[in-house]
């Protein structure tokens, strides 16, 4: 299933003929989906300032199926404000594990002033 605020790139999935359902919906509020109802979640270029923040997490963990994955993106200003602390907490009330993370790398090479981002594979509790 695909989820994007736009319907556009929506259409640009589509084209690649591997997606079963399209959702014009924006992270960050409660989705339509069943709790445990996804082996693995993808969010690339979403959890940067002025999208979504730490609080798009929480649905992204309720919608994952135990022992699922979540890959993400996370631009640094957004992880150094407060999104390093709340994967920490995460992990604290056992949520979930952090499988594996990236060092801050640049995403848009050849862009002046890009703000560096990190992967971030995340394994729910």
């Amino acid at each position: 299933e695909a989820l994007d605020i736009s319907e556009g790139m929506l259409k640009v999935a589509a084209q690649k003929k591997c997606y079963a359902a399209f959702h014009v919906l924006a992270l960050g509020g409660p989705l339509p989906f069943a709790s445990n109802s996804f082996g693995g979640v993808i969010s690339a270029g979403v959890f940067t300032s002025g999208h979504v923040g730490a609080e798009g997490l929480d649905e992204l963990i309720r919608i994952t199926r135990p022992g699922g994955v979540i890959v993400l993106t996370v631009k640094n200003t957004l992880w150094d404000g407060g999104f390093a602390a709340r994967i920490a907490g995460l992990e604290t009330a056992q949520l979930v594990t952090r499988a594996e993370e990236t060092p801050p790398y640049v995403s848009m090479p050849g862009e002046t002033g890009t703000t560096p981002r990190r992967g971030l594979v995340l394994r729910v509790c």
